[in-house]
């Protein structure tokens, strides 16, 4: 398994992994050495993480482009993990991180790819999905399934600029590193890409309907559960809150993009509610006056937490993970988004009905109060997202048992082949017939010049004037 860098990419994949393992396979996760809420897995094997590596900020787009490079570059020159992976039977890789297509193609291994992020963000296309701009809202775009005119420009011209954009970000990664490892070097970098078996999409509850490939599966969130209990300290604080409940508070680990001043109005707002508010906060270094209605950790069980039938609201970043167990334990949400796919994420909880969101730039101690008093009384909020829990909790398979089914799959037949329509390997004009319409449009050109040049000449000749012949004396 490669999991990007970042511990809500390593759950995700760590969850499957502990799925596979209760069904008698044997796991292997390969993390940088540096990321060290991974060290006590036992599944766990590592690569060196340089000096370098562990100065980056993920969040960054061009440290995100360094981390893909670093890690991957790591992985491929590791001869202990190249090893391992050569005996292997599968690999499964994170979508937002490549060096799995690379790794799969070296040793020609079943390659399943996990995406815990919307299917419009810039993950998928290497995988060549067929991406309407006419609907579907593009990564960063802000919109919905129903736009206006207006937003269908800027969304088809959001599509077209990082169809151009973020594919050369990607390759100037990967392909220097395909050609260094000399890995497949007959096919393109292109076709090492489109060798994956399967796609498994965890976001469809709170993703817009599409049609999707045969080889995409969606499976749901795959690190909600049911709650366990709560430590004692933490379930006697919840219990206490009586019929307001309690509101949950999580920014995940991005929570130093908060400036001070932020922080001290969400603390003021929280410490002035009826209901009790349980804070995912590192208080080290800060001076807050909170209430005693307001519990700090730096860490939570969030899960467990938002499965508490004391929970009324989750206030986050619009994570997916996140956003995902709010939407499985039918919580509603209010988000804050700070980059990347949050800001889609959180037109999506809106859309959706189960949420609002609030730019962190518009936090004052009136709007988030506001705020939290409109999802708190409307029941539409709690309703909508009551329904998308159902329609999790009904399915056939819970998301972890189908992802797993599918990774046997994958790995039980080797190639997946013919899950693989023959689109996905038609250049961009081929798949959206731009040479037809080209072609079209040509012979239109042809038709009416041709059309125009006839009804010049005929008019020239029925109604062009005759020279007069002369009167004879």
């Amino acid at each position: 398994m490669f999991p990007m860098v970042g511990r809500s990419h390593y759950l995700v994949l760590a969850r499957i992994g502990k799925e596979l393992e209760s069904r008698g396979h044997k796991v292997l996760i390969i993390v940088g050495d540096c990321e060290k809420f991974a060290a006590k897995d036992p599944r766990v094997r590592t690569f060196k993480c340089s000096d370098d590596f562990t100065k980056l900020d993920p969040t960054k787009i061009d440290h995100l482009v360094k981390c893909w490079s670093y890690s991957c570059d790591a992985i491929l020159s590791n001869p202990d993990v190249m090893k391992q992976v050569k005996s292997s039977d599968a690999v499964i890789g994170d979508a937002a991180f490549q060096c799995s297509y690379l790794v799969a193609d070296k040793f020609s291994l079943p390659h399943v790819t996990v995406l815990m992020s919307p299917l419009s963000t810039g993950s998928v296309f290497p995988l060549n999905f067929a991406q309407l701009p006419s609907y579907i809202p593009h990564f960063t775009s802000g919109f919905t399934d129903h736009m206006n005119f207006l937003q269908r420009v800027k969304n088809t011209l959001l599509y077209l600029s990082h169809k151009l954009m973020v594919p050369s970000l990607r390759d100037n990664v990967y392909g220097p590193l395909k050609k260094k490892y000399n890995i497949t070097p007959e096919k393109t970098l292109h076709e090492t890409y489109q060798k994956v078996d399967l796609i498994l999409v965890q976001s469809d509850p709170l993703d817009y309907p599409r049609f999707h490939l045969p080889n995409t599966k969606l499976v749901g969130p795959l690190l909600s559960s049911p709650a366990k209990p709560l430590p004692d300290d933490l379930q006697q604080f919840v219990m206490g809150s009586g019929d307001e409940g309690v509101i949950l508070v999580s920014f995940g680990s991005i929570l130093s993009q908060i400036d001070d001043q932020t922080i001290e109005r969400m603390a003021a707002v929280f410490s002035s509610l009826p209901q009790r508010v349980v804070w995912k906060l590192n208080t080290e270094g800060k001076s807050l006056h909170l209430g005693d209605n307001v519990k700090v950790s730096s860490w939570l069980p969030q899960n467990d937490i938002l499965g508490h039938p004391k929970t009324r609201l989750f206030i986050g970043h619009a994570g997916m993970n996140g956003m995902l167990e709010a939407a499985y334990h039918g919580v509603p949400m209010i988000c804050v988004p700070f980059f990347g796919d949050q800001f889609d994420n959180s037109a999506a909880v809106k859309h959706f009905g189960m949420g609002e969101f609030l730019y962190k730039e518009s936090i004052t101690e009136e709007s988030l109060g506001n705020l939290i008093q409109t999802v708190l009384n409307n029941p539409s909020y709690r309703d909508n997202a009551g329904r998308i829990s159902r329609s999790i909790k009904l399915l056939p398979r819970s998301a972890i048992e189908a992802a797993a089914d599918w990774v046997e799959y994958a790995q039980a037949l080797g190639d997946l082949s013919f899950l693989r329509p023959r689109s996905l390997d038609l250049p961009f004009y081929q798949l959206y017939l731009l040479d037809v319409l080209a072609l079209f449009l040509l012979l239109s050109i042809i038709v009416v010049a041709a059309v125009y040049l006839v009804l010049r000449c005929l008019y020239r000749f029925c109604f062009s004037k005759r020279p007069m012949k002369e009167k004879p004396n």
